[in-house]
């Protein structure tokens, strides 16, 4: 069998994963009492083997063996796995809140939000979500999210920070969302969602979209708006709107045309209009971001969908083996703590030290209410 890093450096990578594993299984539920394996981190590697190296229960129950930690059967191992997630849960919130010390940057805190769907075999739907929030600044996952196909996709799923910015595409901009965010202070860029957001005017009318788009043409791509919400008062923003170049244009009429057609509709003028605008929807005031700082600032969204692209193709993330939800449950998990793994190895990479100057670290303590990591 082919040796894999994670189990050849076991000991190197201990120095990231919890020191009371052992009593986070038992007081997590994972393990009622110990049998074929008996610690924490047995159960952890266990888990790694199957999910990591795509083992088959089988294959694992013979790994365990193989690694003189315990004798068992596939059928013992699917328990098992199948009893860890709870266990899997603080073991990947532990992870994500572990940091090498540094300084404090000046400044506001910038997050990404997004979700990714995940299928069971034999699926060509939704079945499974991660809703994850991920920091540009230092390339890693600061929060992340498990859920089946009905967790839907919301703004309102966290907490932020004041003067936090929060960037998500269409699937994330919702009025209930978006004033979640400005409500504890912190600020939110996405993209225009038209059907999913009702915009007015100061007086509190519809917009006039065609004079919007108009001004848009001549080069005047802002327009004050406001978002309501039921039982608030209508929350401030603006609406930034760039045409897009006419290739651009002409393939997304196409693709709404297209869309339409599968649904049996037809689209309607100002739909089709839209299609040829690229427009967002954000809080920031003027004062602190113009139009052309917001149309860059957005750019940076896209770095959450390169991080979901080399998650599923370098590490197999959507190649879900099973559709028992705890067993896919438990695969997810640790594909996750892989992924956040290979983040802690890299940074540390980054911070090497010739000299041998210790590393200092720190795991922030856990809060499973409002924690980096929730499940349900």
């Amino acid at each position: 069998m082919k040796a894999n890093p994670i189990l050849r450096d076991w000991e190197h990578l201990l120095q990231f994963l919890p020191d009371n594993m052992t009593e986070l299984a038992k007081t997590s539920g994972a393990v009622k009492r110990w049998r074929n394996i008996t610690t924490g981190e047995e159960l952890l590697r266990i888990n790694l083997a199957y999910v990591v190296e795509d083992l088959s229960l089988r294959s694992t129950a013979g790994w365990s063996s193989q690694s003189e930690m315990a004798e068992m059967k596939d059928t013992s191992v699917l328990h098992r796995l199948k009893q860890s997630v709870p266990f899997l849960e603080q073991v990947l919130a532990h992870l994500i809140n572990h940091r090498i010390y540094g300084e404090h940057a000046n400044g506001s805190s910038f997050s990404i939000k997004d979700a990714s769907i995940l299928s069971v075999p034999g699926s060509t739907g939704t079945d499974w979500r991660i809703h994850a929030t991920y920091d540009p600044q230092y390339s890693r996952l600061s929060r992340v999210e498990v859920t089946d196909y009905t967790g839907g996709e919301r703004l309102d799923r966290d907490h932020y920070l004041t003067d936090e910015l929060v960037l998500a595409d269409r699937g994330l901009a919702r009025a209930k969302g978006l004033h979640a965010v400005a409500e504890e202070n912190a600020f939110s860029l996405v993209r225009m969602h038209w059907m999913n957001i009702r915009l007015q005017d100061s007086n509190g009318g519809s917009l006039n979209l065609e004079s919007i788009l108009a001004r848009a043409d001549a080069g005047d791509e802002q327009t004050t708006v406001y978002i309501p919400a039921e039982g608030k008062k209508p929350l401030q923003a603006r609406l930034l709107i760039r045409p897009l170049p006419s290739e651009k244009a002409e393939k997304a009429h196409r693709n709404v045309r297209s869309q339409a057609i599968k649904k049996g509709r037809t689209p309607s003028p100002i739909a089709l209009k839209l299609a040829g605008y690229f427009c967002l929807l954000t809080t920031l005031p003027e004062k602190i971001a113009s139009a052309d700082l917001v149309f860059e600032l957005y750019r940076i969204r896209w770095q959450i969908e390169l991080f979901f692209k080399r998650c599923k193709t370098l590490l197999h993330l959507d190649q879900l083996r099973a559709d028992d939800p705890l067993l896919v449950r438990a695969y997810i998990l640790g594909k996750l703590i892989e992924v956040v793994l290979i983040t802690l190895l890299t940074t540390e990479g980054e911070s090497f030290s010739p000299w041998g100057v210790p590393r200092q670290r720190r795991s922030a303590p856990i809060n499973m209410e409002a924690s980096a990591f929730a499940s349900y």
